[in-house]
């Protein structure tokens, strides 16, 4: 009978540690194009537009950063 085990931490089923710290990483990235994103559609509008919204071009930059921040912070 033959039997073959692979060498220690050569499997296929290894758990990959760093896969969480490129995951956050990928996540604060989608994060930052979403808010460049919001930045921009809110910046091409005109004054009126933002007036709709109850917001002013000063008021932008705050709606951006409040987004970034977890819930309830």
């Amino acid at each position: 009978m033959y039997a073959s085990h692979a060498p220690a931490g050569l499997s296929f089923s290894a758990p990959r540690r760093s896969s969480g710290r490129a995951l956050g990483l990928l996540l604060q990235f989608e994060a930052w194009l979403d808010a460049r994103s919001s930045a921009r559609a809110l910046y091409a509008m005109d004054d009126r537009a933002l007036s709709d919204l109850a917001l002013s071009r000063s008021d932008v930059e705050r709606v951006n950063a409040d987004a970034g921040r977890p819930a309830g912070a």
